[in-house]
This record gives C-alpha cells, structure tokens and sequence, in this order.
C-alpha cells in the first residue's frame, strides 16, 4: 500500500539542528536514519514502508533554499513547503513567490500559533491574511500547523479561529498540519462543513495519543476523502507510522484513500 507522508523533516543540511531532531535523538529506540543522520538511510526507509513521497515542512530559521538541492540530489521523492513569517509583511509575499516559482515548492507552510515567531497568533489574524489572499488567487497549496505541542497558549489552537478563515476564502486550499489535536471533533466538524479544509492528523492519529480514534471515527466516514496520512517523522518510525494508522482501525477501502490518494489529490499528483 503506497503511502505519502505529509509531515516528514529529512536528515539534510538544516534539518538536524532543529528542535525536534535534537529532542527525539536524546531517546534510545531510533530509526537508522535518524541515529546515524542518513539521507540513505532514510530513502531505504521511504522504500520499505512503500512511502512513495516525503512532504518537507521547513520552519522559521531554515533557508527554504534547501528545497533546490534536496530534490536535486533526491529526485521525486519530495514535496517541500516553504515557511513564510506573516510578521515580515511584503517579503513573506515575495518569499511565496520565490519559493513556488524559483525553489519548486509544493506549496507553503505557516505556523502562527507556535512559539517560533516573535508573537503567537490565532490563524484569523489580519496580518496573515495578505498571505491567505495570494496563496488563493495563485491557487497555492497552503499548510498550516494548527493543533500539537510547541503552542505559546492552548487556545490558540480554539477551531474556530480556522473556521473563520476557511469561511473567508472558501477557494483556499488548506490542510491543517498536527489535526486541531487536541480539538479532535471540533476541528472534524470544520472540515465537514468547510469543503476546502483537509486534516492532517500525522502522529496524534496513532493510538498512543489520547481522542486519536475520533480521528479514525471520521476517516472511515463524512471525512474519508479529507485526512491525509503523516507521521511526524523523525518523531515516528515511518513503517510503524503506516502500520499504526491501519491498526487504528482504518476501513480497508478508505486505507488507500488516507495514506495516499487524498494527498496526491492535494498536490495535483492525479
């Protein structure tokens, strides 16, 4: 069963030095790539989990110009968000624009809630909506963590803030990194109702993080054509990321849909 991850940081150039890759190598049970810091590794890890393509987010300090040599050096095996800072006004619009046309980037990833720009925010910020207003009259892809650890305040992360900006653009295409969790129902009542938001629950979909099945809940049903599959790599192994989300209780013919075919739709890959 292939499989497209959509939340997937590669052991390449800056990646390592992130919080995340320095926090997850403290533990002992690692994959290969991640212990031994392996782009080979992880590609041989990619394969034997049927994982067809890696969706890169980047983050506030990286150089999204890492996205040229990643994909140069690994040819079709990625998909890469630019991150763009809404504080920095008319140079996030030209990074968007740098990054989509200049860099090959899949789409953008902005993460407004969390504590790596200079202020937390809430998604409907006017400040952001520059952003959200290119990225729907360009028709670019747009990722946003919304949901997890790392949140300055929980409520940020209240599904009524990203209501309202789905409402706003309706044209926008949006997929919500880290599923709203722990806002679980909530966050599945907005994409139910809004027809252009998609969720990405990556590693709160396993069964070792609470409300998860809700999740599995709305995947075999209303929402089966609007979850992707992630795994929050190096946070998870990748083949236990695809078997943690067909244990979860996946029906057999939405598994396809999850793991694959619904981020293939989102990237314009069918």
């Amino acid at each position: 069963m292939k499989a497209i991850d959509w939340r997937l940081r590669p052991p390449y150039k800056s990646f390592p030095e992130g919080l995340l890759y320095k926090t997850v190598r403290q533990g002992n049970d690692l994959a290969p790539s991640v212990r031994n810091l392996s782009m080979e590794d992880l590609i041989n890890e990619m394969d034997e989990a049927n994982i067809r393509y890696g969706v890169v987010p980047f983050r506030k300090g990286q150089d999204n110009a890492e996205m040229v040599t990643l994909n140069a050096e690994y040819p079709d095996r990625f998909k890469c968000l630019a991150h763009v800072d809404p504080f920095e006004g008319q140079k996030a619009l030209d990074d968007i624009d740098q990054a989509i046309n200049d860099y090959g980037a899949a789409g953008i990833i902005i993460e407004p809630g969390q504590i790596f720009l200079q202020k937390a925010i809430t998604p409907d910020n006017e400040i952001i909506y520059p952003i959200y207003e290119k990225c729907q009259k360009e028709d670019i892809l747009l990722t946003i963590t919304f949901g997890g650890l790392l949140c300055a305040k929980l409520e940020n992360y209240d599904p009524i803030y990203m209501d309202r900006v789905a409402v706003d653009f309706p044209d926008l295409r949006i997929v919500i990194a880290h599923g709203g969790w722990p806002y679980v129902a909530q966050i599945c009542h907005v994409a139910y109702q809004r027809a252009n938001v998609n969720i990405s629950p990556d590693c709160y979909f396993m069964d070792n993080h609470p409300m998860h099945q809700e999740y599995v809940v709305a995947a075999n049903n209303m929402l089966q054509d609007k979850i992707v599959f992630g795994t929050g790599y190096p946070g998870a192994k990748l083949q236990e990321g695809v078997y943690a989300y067909i244990r979860a209780g996946l029906k057999d013919e939405c598994i396809p849909k999850v793991l694959y075919e619904n981020a293939a739709r989102l990237l314009k890959l069918v």
